[in-house]
């Protein structure tokens, strides 16, 4: 048994035991370091070993999550991780709320670049191509139908290339509403395969559950490119019934995901969502903030894209950053239309809504500049807290 195996293993068991004294499983011994804490925390879910270790104990019943792989978290009331952060999955803040985003936000403009400058030439050469065999008569009429049917079938693909990043909304947030103790999830409902809207958003959804009836999850996926299989891993959250009513009735994602080797990451992203929620932690800690999107930047912004010191939110000059920006300069063909194209499909994008209530509960619009500096490191107490204190007084 290898030494990852042995550590899930003493981890199962001593979930198994601890459930059987009637005891949260995963919590320390009142002599332990620290009552709130699970035993997740003693280790750096980091690297093979540590990816094989976690997810085998998904085969134990105290940590069976929905899925092949996917692995319970503990309750609320344990931690899992010593160092809590967003990872960069947070895209708006507000004194009571975080809205992590998904990874859409990231990728705007890429389908349609891709149209505009591979789809789109290739579209025109075979539009190209028809014309000239039908004027010149050298091919059957069954060819040049068939060269028809195969232009109708590229623009099809050339269309809903562009639509895929004209349409919709910029990201499907998840909010975590602190003050109501309640988690909003948006859901963008606007289909594809339809006429219209032509851009902009179209239907959305605003599903709302109770923090008490949810469970963090961690699952592992296999994606492949070509013959190369890569291992993913992602933050969830399981939706039951009730806190007595184990029977799921919904799952959503925080966040994007990442390479499966780093299960620590998703630990501490849930680690920061379960201090937020729980009274326990801030907005922000310490180097840590809202992820800001590249094409949400001026216009300006844009077309620097990927030159890292040119234009707004350049590095500071270092030997790296200078060799950086010598090599990409040879790429400015590139990242001048890349940047110029996610920035237009950005804003034609909607933005999500929220609904004035739940604004209202969050405390109001989106923190930013010193109103966000100002409540990055503020925890309120927790409605018990207060009525304890009222009591006390």
């Amino acid at each position: 048994m290898s030494k990852g195996d042995r550590k899930a293993a003493r981890i199962a068991q001593r979930a198994q035991q601890e459930g059987a004294q009637g005891k949260p499983y995963g919590s320390f011994e009142p002599d332990g370091p620290d009552v709130h804490e699970s035993d997740f925390v003693l280790y750096d879910w980091t690297g093979q070993a540590a990816s094989d270790a976690f997810f085998a104990l998904h085969n134990e019943p105290a940590f069976k999550g929905l899925g092949n792989d996917a692995v319970l978290l503990p309750p609320h009331s344990l931690s899992v991780s010593r160092t809590p952060n967003t990872s960069g999955s947070v895209i708006e803040a507000y004194p009571h709320g975080l809205a992590y985003t998904d990874q859409i936000a990231g990728i705007v403009g890429a389908m349609a670049f891709m149209a505009l400058f591979m789809f789109l030439p290739a579209f025109l050469l075979m539009c190209h191509l028809l014309i000239s065999i039908h004027q010149n008569g050298n091919l059957g009429i069954g060819i040049q139908l068939l060269g028809v049917v195969m232009l109708l079938f590229g623009g099809t693909i050339l269309y809903f290339s562009f639509r895929w990043d004209i349409t919709g909304y910029r990201y499907a947030p998840v909010l975590f509403d602190r003050a109501a103790g309640k988690v909003h999830v948006f859901f963008d409902q606007t289909l594809l395969f339809r006429w219209l809207p032509l851009w902009g958003g179209g239907k959305y959804e605003i599903q709302t559950y109770d923090w008490s009836c949810i469970r963090g999850q961690v699952t592992r996926s296999r994606v492949f490119t070509g013959n190369t299989a890569q291992e993913l891993a992602s933050l969830s959250c399981v939706v039951v019934r009730g806190p007595q009513d184990p029977t799921v009735v919904a799952q959503f994602e925080v966040g994007g995901s990442t390479n499966a080797l780093a299960v620590q990451l998703l630990l501490d992203r849930w680690e920061h969502v379960r201090r937020f929620m729980e009274h326990e932690g801030p907005l922000f800690v310490q180097d840590d903030g809202p992820y800001v999107p590249p094409a949400t930047q001026s216009l300006w912004g844009a077309l620097c894209w990927g030159q890292p010191l040119i234009g707004p939110g350049r590095h500071a000059p270092s030997v790296g950053m200078v060799l950086a920006q010598i090599f990409t300069a040879f790429f400015i063909w590139f990242t001048v239309p890349f940047g110029l194209v996610g920035w237009l499909c950005f804003h034609i994008k909607d933005k999500p809504k929220w609904p004035a209530e739940i604004l209202a509960s969050v405390g109001g619009n989106p923190l930013t500049g010193k109103d966000l500096e100002a409540w990055r490191g503020v925890v309120p107490a927790s409605k018990h807290e207060s009525g304890n204190q009222k009591a006390r007084s």
